[in-house]
């Protein structure tokens, strides 16, 4: 297994790339975000890679992350989704994009991806919806989200793509709800509540 990879780029397509590493030109199918960081021709890049390995072909994956990469393999152990249509989730999507969306019952896709109607978007949903909380969310990826909250981190989620939407930086948005469950009185929060206490929070 590659689980990573190291190397120079030396070519970038919109979803792809190939990385030199030891002389060897690795071809990488790229997430969103990944695609977004291998911006300079001939600067060395760092990627969490997932092989797949079929009987004639061997396709490399590539992640900003360790949330892309793991949210990637719970996406290929959902019958019918394979590594191609799990690739196209994380190119056209953002970690955040997928969490929500699957959090909401595969209804918040802001495009449609070929192959996949809402009835294998609800079927996505229905498998992961307990899986993906399980996956780091903020900025140190090695912190699960707090187990046992399952409204606080649905609201969580959903809240973050709000205040995203709003035009405030991931990060930013990440901190604003942060010090709003901290100063919550109550252990589970609506969306709805979450999001206007955050507003409230930015107004101060």
């Amino acid at each position: 297994m590659i689980a990573s990879i190291r190397g120079k780029l030396i070519f970038k397509g919109k979803n792809d790339a190939v990385l030199e590493a030891a002389g060897v030109g690795y071809h990488v199918f790229l997430s969103r975000t990944a695609a977004e960081l291998l911006a300079n021709i001939g600067e060395e890049y760092h990627l969490l890679t997932y092989l797949d390995v079929k009987e004639n072909s061997l396709q490399l994956f590539g992640f900003s992350d360790s949330r892309e990469k793991e949210i990637y393999r719970l996406l290929i152990s959902v019958s019918g989704i394979g590594p191609k249509i799990a690739h196209s989730f994380l190119a056209n999507f953002t970690f955040e994009e997928i969490i929500g969306a699957i959090s909401s019952g595969g209804r918040g896709f802001p495009v449609k991806i070929p192959g996949l109607g809402q009835k294998k978007l609800e079927l996505i949903s229905m498998s992961l919806k307990d899986k993906i909380f399980k996956i780091g969310y903020d900025g140190d990826l090695t912190t699960p989200l707090q187990a046992g909250v399952f409204e606080t981190d649905t609201s969580r989620l959903e809240a973050l793509s709000a205040l995203m939407n709003l035009g405030y930086q991931r990060t930013e948005a990440e901190k604003i709800i942060r010090e709003v469950l901290k100063s919550s009185e109550s252990a589970k929060i609506s969306t709805e509540e979450l999001i206007r206490k955050s507003l409230e929070f930015i107004s101060k």
